[in-house]
Parts: C-alpha cells; sequence; structure tokens
C-alpha cells in the first residue's frame, strides 16, 4: 500500500513564493472558470502543504508547486468543458448533484489503484488523484472522459441505473424513440403502440449476472443502444413480412397484442437459443437470456407472424 505522510509543517520560503505567484494568485479566476462551467458556485481546496511532501527530486511538483497545483485545475477545467460537450445536461446535472460540496480538490492516492492520475468524488468533492511518486505525471488524465464517468458511477453505486447506463440511453435511445415508435406504428398501423424497454428492470438483471460484465464489459455504456439494435430488429422483420401493406396482419396483431404494448425483458430461460419473442397477456414481450445478452438482436422477432 502507498505510505500516507502527514503535510508539511511550513514550505520552504521559495517554495511558498511559487505557490503565491503561479496558483494563489490565479485560483479566484480558475474558480470563476469553473463555476461558469457547470453553472454553480465550485471553489478550489487544495493544501500545498499536504501535497509537497509526496513531490519527488528534480520534478514539476517539488521545483514549481505552484505551476503544478496550476496545471491540476487548469486541465480539470479543459477536460469538463469537453465532457459536458459530450454529456451536455445531464453530465453537468450529475456532477454538480453527486459532488455536494461543489469544490475540487487534490490527494495523494491511498488506495494504490490509480496508475499516475484519475479522480473520485469522495465526501461530495470532486477528488483529483495522483499515484505515489508520480505528482505532476499525466496531468491531464486524471480527468479524462472516461475517469470522469467512471467517477460520476462509483459516486451512486445503488442507483437503479448507472450514470453510463444514463447517459447511454439518453443518446441511443430517447433520442432515437420518437422516429423508432413513428415506424413501427406505421407496420402496425396503429401511432399508440408502447415500446418499453423496461430499463431498470433489464439493467437489475444483466448487473446481478457475472457472465455479462466478464463477456461485454461496456454492457453499461451500451445499454441504449443495445436496446435500440433489439427494438429495430422488430422493426426489420415487421417490414421484411410486410406488416404496413398487410391489413390481416396488422389485425392480428391488433387482436393478439391488445394492450398495444411491445415491452423487453431478461430472463433465465428461453425457448430459443439468443432470443425469442412471446405474447402474454396481451403484450408484445421481446426477451433474452444475460448469457447472450446483445447477440444476433435483429432476430429478436423473427418468429412474429408465427406468434399471431
Amino acid at each position: 500500500m502507498p505510505t500516507v505522510l502527514e503535510p508539511a509543517a511550513k514550505l520552504p520560503l521559495a517554495v511558498r513564493k511559487n505557490v503565491r505567484d503561479k496558483f494563489e494568485s490565479k485560483k479566484e479566476g480558475l474558480e470563476k472558470q469553473l463555476s461558469d462551467i457547470l453553472g454553480e458556485t465550485w471553489k478550489i481546496d487544495i493544501n500545498p502543504n499536504a501535497i509537497y511532501v509526496y513531490a519527488e527530486d528534480n520534478s514539476y511538483g517539488k521545483d514549481n508547486l505552484g505551476g503544478c497545483l496550476h496545471s491540476y485545475v487548469a486541465d480539470t477545467i479543459w477536460n469538463l468543458k469537453y465532457f459536458l460537450e459530450k454529456h451536455g445536461d445531464l453530465g453537468k446535472t450529475e456532477l454538480n448533484t453527486v459532488a455536494t460540496a461543489h469544490t475540487l480538490t487534490l490527494a495523494f492516492d491511498e488506495s494504490g489503484t490509480v496508475r499516475y492520475a484519475s479522480c473520485d468524488i469522495h465526501d461530495g468533492t470532486l477528488r483529483l488523484l495522483f499515484q505515489e511518486n508520480n505528482l505532476g505525471t499525466n496531468i491531464s488524465a486524471a480527468t479524462k472522459i472516461e475517469q470522469l464517468e467512471s467517477a460520476l458511477c462509483a459516486a451512486t453505486p445503488d442507483a437503479p441505473l448507472s450514470y453510463s447506463a444514463r447517459i447511454n440511453i439518453a443518446k441511443a435511445w430517447d433520442a432515437k424513440l420518437p422516429e423508432l415508435q413513428k415506424k413501427i406504428g406505421a407496420q402496425l398501423a396503429n401511432d399508440k403502440i408502447v415500446l418499453d424497454p423496461n430499463f431498470v428492470a433489464v439493467y437489475a438483471a444483466l448487473k446481478a449476472a457475472p457472465v455479462v460484465a466478464k463477456e461485454r464489459p461496456d454492457w453499461e455504456q451500451s445499454l441504449g443502444y443495445i436496446m435500440n439494435q433489439y427494438f429495430n430488429g422488430l422493426l426489420h422483420t415487421l417490414a421484411y413480412q410486410k406488416f404496413e401493406k398487410d391489413d390481416m396482419l396488422q389485425e392480428g396483431f391488433a387482436e393478439a397484442v391488445e394492450k398495444g404494448e411491445i415491452r423487453f425483458r431478461v430472463v433465465e430461460k428461453l425457448g430459443r437459443t439468443y432470443n425469442e419473442s412471446v405474447i402474454e397477456e396481451g403484450v408484445f414481450w421481446m426477451q433474452t437470456k444475460p448469457e447472450t445478452w446483445a447477440t444476433n438482436c435483429g432476430d429478436v422477432g423473427s418468429d412474429v407472424v408465427n406468434l399471431l
């Protein structure tokens, strides 16, 4: 495990001057930039005395501590701009919500799990973390988009949907749902057809199955996309069977699926290898099992005509 050191009682005069000139004098401006980006008042709370003790001789942190601290914060601001370009208001709201202290700090990684630099959210504070013997190394990597996303997920481990899942759902499902619903509705002559991905239950089932993370480590980051593939698989089958031009097929679907709902779920056993569809109590269910999640999505509704 890394060796945790006590903060320095007092920094050398030259170091204090460097911190004052290169960091403290610019902190107010940095806080304003950070607050402007995140739309809330944020502050920067870094203890130079607690950081300096980890600086190696002839290193950036030792020779220019103020500049080093400034770089950590400035790079974070730049990375947050990029993060919000990709994640939008959802990312901004999430960060402001889980980082309740609205404070940015720099800390030594006591866990021994960080390689060079990373970040986490600890006691409501966004912490930039550096690895033992690596203060000032790979500074910009601390808050690269993957690190920020992981930190947000780790901050709410018991959430019904992780942040990674929710941002992908927003991009790959919610944004495309109106057009998808319109196309499936046209095939079935029912513009009121309900498409229900059942995300919370699906997420819980996949998270509970170790095989999913083992075989598809990106399953959370692609949850919305894969769900879209399943529903588009059904759409492809409906179009292939020419439902849109066949009154008999449309009427048959309406009679069998009397609730007008197409839903998705994860089950323990299937009647087919990868996935299947069934009709239960007036609901059209597409389903798969954890072991075959995201496999052959396009086939999920291939037997729709035989079910009617």
